[in-house]
C-alpha cells in the first residue's frame, strides 16, 4: 500500500512536471506565433518601401526621357516631385532596417549611387540638344543614366532577396520549434484540464496580446497595396495536389476581379482564378508547398478587359502557402515606354549622324542665303556686333559680289552696316536673348533696284543662323494683287464691321439708275420681311420722316456727285408706323463696271433715346449743382453772418445785463444762447456735408495710423474728461482724401465717447482686417477684389438694431437733445465720406451692450 502510494506520488509529480512543460511549451509557441506575425508585417512593410523607392527612380528616368522627346528641357516640376517622394521613402526605409547591418550597408551603397543618379538625371534633363553634335552626346548621357539605374536595380534585387530569406528563416525556426512527439502531445492533451488551471492566466494574457497582434496584421493586410492570399492544398486519393482552397485573401482583389472577398473564401482556386492552371502559377504553388522553397515569378493577366502585370512571391506557411502579389502594371508600362523612347532616341541620333554630309551639301546648293553669325559682346556682356562664321554661295548672286570665303570672320558692321539702321540687328539680338525663332522682312538697294528679303533667325549656341529668301517678285505680284482685289477688300471690310455691331444692315446703291440691293436685316429694320418690296432711291424715300426729306435728298445728291456724303443720320417710319433713327455710312466703289455706293445702316433709336435721357439727367444735375452752390453761399455767408451777430449780442448781454433779468428771464436767455450755438453748429455741419465731393487728384496715399493719432490729439481734452480707454490695432496705408478720413474718425470716436457707458469704464476698440470680397458677408456693391474692414467698437448705451440704417440719415436722432447734444448730421457725413471712397459702412448694436461700426474701404 505504501509502495503504491509512493508510486502515485511519483506519478503525480511526473504529471505536474509534464503539465508545467506543456504550459511552458504552449507559451513559447504563442510567443513564436506572435513574433512570426510581427515579422511578416515588418517584412511586408520593408518590401513595400523598397518597391516604392525603386519605382520613384524608374519614374525619374522615364520623366527625363519624356522631357527630352517632347523638347521640354529644364522641365523639372514632376522630377522634383519624384525626388522629394524618393527622399521621404528613403528615410522610412532607413528607419525600418536600422537593426539590420547588412541591409544598412546596401542602403548606404544606394545613397552613394543615388547621388550620382540624381546628378546624371539632372545633367541629362538640362542638356540642350540644339546642334547635331550635341544630340550625339545624348547617347553618352543616356548610357550613364542606364548604367546607374542597372546598379540601383541590382541593389533592389539583393535587398528583396535578403528580406525573403529572412522571412524563410523565421518560418523554418517556427516549424522546428513546433515539432513535438505525438505520444507526448497525446499524453499532455489528456491532462488539458490541469494545464488549463495552472497556465490559464498566462495563456489568457498571451491570447489577448495575440488577438491584438492578429488584428494589427489584418489591418496591415487590408491596407497594403499588394494582394495577399493564403491557400491550403487539395489532394486526391493518391496524395497528389490537384487544387488549392482559398483560406484568406485581402480586399485588394475586389478592385481587380470585381468579386467580393466573402464570395471567394472557401472556394477552389480553379473556380476563382482558372488561368493560374494555364500560365504555370499552379506548378509554382505545388513546388513551394512540397519543397518549402520560395517561388518568385511575374505574370500577365486580363481581368474585365483590362491588362495587368503582377510580380508574385510564394512561401510555405504552416499547412499552406502564402502568396504576395504586387501590381507592377504601371512599372511595366514605364519600362516598356522607356525602352521604346531609348530606341527612338538612338535612332534619331544615328539618323542625324548619317545626314551630316547631306545637310552640308544642302546648305551649299540651296538658293536661299544661309549665314551664321557669332555674337560679339562687350565687358558688360552686351551684344555689340556679330562675326560671320559661315555663309553659303547664294549670297553673291543677290546681295554682295564677294566670294563667301572672303567674308568669313569679318564683322557684320563692316559687311552689312545697314542692319544697324533698319532694325535687323535688334531682331538678331532678341533671337539670342529670348531664345525664340524670329521672322522678318527687310530690303536692300542694289544697282538702283530694291531687293526684298524674307528672313528667319534661329539661335544656335551663342550666335544666330539667318536664312534669307529673295521675295522681290512676290512683293511685286502682291502689290498688283492688292490693286485688283481692292473692291473685294472693301466688301470684306463692310462685312467685318457688320459682324462687330448689333442690329445693322448693308446696301448696294447703283448711282447711275438709282436701283439698290439691301440686306435681309435692312428689311427687318424697316419692319418688312426680306425681299418684300423692290428698293430704289425713290421707293425708299417714302420711308423717310417728312421733317427729314430735305436731308435725305441732300444725302442722295452728295453721294451721286462725290460717292459719299456728310449726312449720316435721319429718321424713317417703319411698316408699323414707329419712328426709328438710322445711321448710314457708305463709300463709292465700282461694282459690275458701274459706279455704286456700298455701305452699312444701323438702327440707333435706342442710343438716341438714351442720349436724350442722359442730356435731361445732365440738365437736372446742373440745376441740382446750381442749387447746391446757392445753398453753400447762403450757408457760408447769408446764414452764418446773422448767427455771428446774434451770438455777439448775446455775449454782450450776458456780460452786462444778465444780472438785471429775473430767474425766468435768465432761463429764457440761456435757452436763446443754447439755440444760437446749436444753430451755428448745424450750419457748420450742413456746410461740411455739402462740400464732401470726390476728385481723383484729391486721393493720395495716407497712413491711417497717422490719421487716428491726429484725431485723438484733437480730442485729447474730451478723452481725459470722459476717462475712456482706447485700444487701436495696426492700421494700413490706403489711397484716400486726408481731411475726409480725419472727419470720419473724428465723428465715429466722438460719437462713441458721447454715448459712453455710465455704469462701467468706457472702452473703444479700433481694429482692422484685410478681406477678399468673397469673405465679406455684408451686402453692398463690391467692385474691388480686396477690402480693409475697420471696426470701431464701444461698450456704450447702444441702440435698437432696427434703427441701424436710420442713424445715417440727415437730422436723424435717437435721443432727445436734452439728453445728448448733437445735430443729427455726424453719421450722415460719415456715410457720405465712405460712399465717396467707394466703400460701405454699417452699424450693429443692442441697448446696453454697446455699438460696433464696420467701415469697408478698398484695399
Amino acid at each position: 500500500m505504501v509502495k503504491s502510494y509512493k508510486i502515485f506520488i511519483i506519478l503525480l509529480i511526473i504529471a505536474i512536471a509534464l503539465l508545467a512543460f506543456l504550459g511552458s511549451n504552449s507559451y513559447k509557441q504563442i510567443r513564436e506565433q506572435e513574433k512570426t506575425a510581427e515579422l511578416v508585417v515588418y517584412t511586408l512593410r520593408v518590401e513595400s518601401e523598397i518597391n516604392t523607392l525603386f519605382s520613384e527612380y524608374a519614374l525619374m528616368q522615364s520623366q527625363v526621357l519624356k522631357n527630352k522627346l517632347f523638347n521640354k528641357v529644364n522641365h523639372t516640376i514632376l522630377l522634383k516631385k519624384y525626388k522629394d517622394s524618393a527622399r521621404e521613402t528613403f528615410s522610412k526605409l532607413s528607419f525600418l532596417i536600422k537593426d539590420k547591418p547588412e541591409q544598412q550597408k546596401r542602403l548606404n551603397e544606394l545613397a552613394t549611387i543615388q547621388f550620382k543618379f540624381y546628378e546624371a538625371i539632372d545633367e541629362f534633363n538640362a542638356y540642350k540638344t540644339d546642334t547635331k553634335k550635341e544630340k550625339v552626346n545624348d547617347s553618352a548621357l543616356l548610357q550613364n543614366v542606364s548604367v546607374l539605374m542597372a546598379k540601383i536595380e541590382g541593389i533592389k534585387k539583393n535587398m528583396l532577396s535578403h528580406e525573403e530569406l529572412y522571412l524563410q528563416e523565421q518560418r523554418d525556426q517556427l516549424t522546428t520549434s513546433r515539432r513535438l512527439n505525438p505520444i507526448t502531445t497525446l499524453f499532455l492533451g489528456m491532462s488539458a484540464i490541469l494545464i488549463f488551471i495552472i497556465s490559464f492566466w498566462q495563456i489568457n494574457k498571451q491570447r489577448k496580446k495575440n488577438d491584438t497582434t492578429t488584428a494589427f496584421l489584418k489591418s496591415v493586410l487590408k491596407n497594403t497595396e499588394n494582394i495577399v492570399s493564403f491557400y491550403t492544398p487539395v489532394k486526391n486519393s493518391s496524395e497528389k495536389i490537384i487544387d488549392f482552397k482559398i483560406v484568406y485573401i485581402n480586399h485588394n482583389i475586389e478592385n481587380i476581379l470585381g468579386t467580393k472577398v466573402k464570395e471567394m473564401k472557401g472556394k477552389l482556386l480553379s473556380n476563382i482564378l482558372p488561368m493560374q492552371f494555364k500560365n504555370g502559377v499552379f506548378e509554382h504553388l505545388v513546388t513551394c508547398y512540397e519543397t518549402g522553397k520560395m517561388q518568385k515569378f511575374k505574370r500577365n493577366y486580363e481581368f474585365n478587359k483590362t491588362d495587368y502585370r503582377f510580380k508574385s512571391s510564394v512561401v510555405k506557411l504552416n499547412d499552406g502557402v502564402l502568396v504576395t502579389a504586387a501590381d507592377i502594371t504601371d512599372e511595366h508600362i514605364i519600362k516598356k515606354n522607356l525602352t521604346a523612347a531609348k530606341d527612338k532616341l538612338e535612332s534619331q541620333n544615328l539618323l542625324l549622324l548619317d545626314n551630316r554630309a547631306f545637310l552640308s551639301n544642302v546648305f551649299k546648293s540651296t538658293s536661299n542665303i544661309v549665314t551664321h553669325f557669332k555674337s560679339i559682346r562687350d565687358a558688360s556682356n552686351k551684344i555689340i556686333d556679330f562675326e560671320i562664321l559661315f555663309i553659303n554661295d547664294s549670297q553673291n548672286e543677290s546681295i554682295k559680289n564677294n566670294i563667301p570665303s572672303e567674308l568669313k570672320y569679318k564683322k557684320a558692321s563692316e559687311i552689312y552696316p545697314d542692319i544697324f539702321k533698319n532694325g535687323v540687328f535688334e531682331k538678331m539680338v532678341n533671337c539670342i536673348e529670348k531664345e525664340q525663332q524670329i521672322e522678318y522682312e527687310t530690303h536692300i538697294e542694289k544697282n538702283g533696284k530694291t531687293i526684298w528679303l524674307n528672313a528667319t533667325a534661329i539661335k544656335l549656341n551663342d550666335g544666330v543662323t539667318v536664312t534669307s529668301r529673295d521675295i522681290t517678285l512676290e512683293k511685286i505680284r502682291a502689290e498688283k494683287l492688292n490693286i485688283l482685289n481692292a473692291e473685294l477688300e472693301i466688301q470684306n471690310s463692310i462685312f467685318k464691321d457688320a459682324e462687330e455691331v448689333a442690329d445693322i444692315g448693308s446696301y448696294v446703291w447703283y448711282l447711275d439708275s438709282g436701283t439698290a440691293v439691301i440686306s435681309d436685316n435692312f428689311y427687318r429694320i424697316l419692319g418688312y420681311e426680306p425681299k418684300e418690296f423692290e428698293v430704289t432711291f425713290d421707293s425708299y424715300r417714302s420711308f423717310i420722316h417728312p421733317d427729314d426729306l430735305k436731308l435725305y435728298d441732300q444725302l442722295g445728291k452728295e453721294t451721286v456727285e462725290n460717292g459719299t456724303s456728310t449726312i449720316h443720320t435721319y429718321r424713317v417710319i417703319t411698316k408699323s408706323g414707329a419712328f426709328k433713327h438710322i445711321y448710314i455710312n457708305g463709300q463709292k466703289v465700282v461694282k459690275d463696271g458701274r459706279d455704286a455706293s456700298v455701305g452699312v445702316v444701323q438702327d440707333i433709336t435706342d442710343s438716341v433715346k438714351t442720349e436724350e435721357k442722359l442730356k435731361a439727367k445732365n440738365e437736372e444735375l446742373k440745376r441740382s449743382n446750381a442749387e447746391l452752390e446757392s445753398f453753400n453761399r447762403v450757408a457760408s455767408h447769408d446764414l452764418q453772418e446773422p448767427m455771428r451777430k446774434i451770438q455777439m449780442f448775446i455775449s454782450r448781454l450776458s456780460e452786462g445785463e444778465i444780472e438785471k433779468l429775473s430767474d425766468r428771464g435768465k432761463m429764457y436767455f440761456n435757452k436763446i444762447d443754447s439755440s444760437a450755438n446749436r444753430m451755428q453748429t448745424l450750419i457748420k455741419y450742413l456746410l461740411a456735408y455739402s462740400r464732401i465731393n470726390r476728385t481723383k487728384k484729391d486721393f493720395v496715399k495716407i497712413s491711417l495710423n497717422d490719421t487716428i493719432e491726429k484725431v485723438l490729439g484733437d480730442l485729447e481734452e474730451l478723452i481725459e474728461e470722459s476717462g475712456v480707454d482706447i485700444t487701436i490695432d495696426n492700421l494700413p496705408t490706403i489711397k484716400a482724401i486726408p481731411f475726409q478720413m480725419e472727419q470720419l474718425f473724428n465723428n465715429l470716436v466722438n460719437n462713441a465717447i458721447k454715448y459712453r457707458s455710465t455704469t462701467e469704464t468706457p472702452k473703444i476698440t479700433i481694429e482692422c482686417k484685410k478681406l477678399t470680397r468673397t469673405e465679406i458677408t455684408d451686402t453692398f456693391n463690391k467692385r474691388r477684389k480686396n477690402y480693409y474692414r475697420l471696426t470701431i467698437k464701444d461698450n456704450g448705451i447702444g441702440f435698437d438694431q432696427e434703427n441701424a440704417k436710420k442713424i445715417f440719415g440727415l437730422f436723424e436722432r435717437l435721443h432727445q437733445k436734452e439728453q445728448y447734444s448733437g445735430t443729427g448730421i455726424g453719421l450722415a457725413i460719415c456715410k457720405k465720406i465712405i460712399v465717396n471712397h467707394r466703400g460701405h459702412i454699417i452699424a450693429k448694436s443692442k441697448p446696453g451692450e454697446g455699438s460696433t461700426f464696420s467701415v469697408y474701404l478698398p484695399a
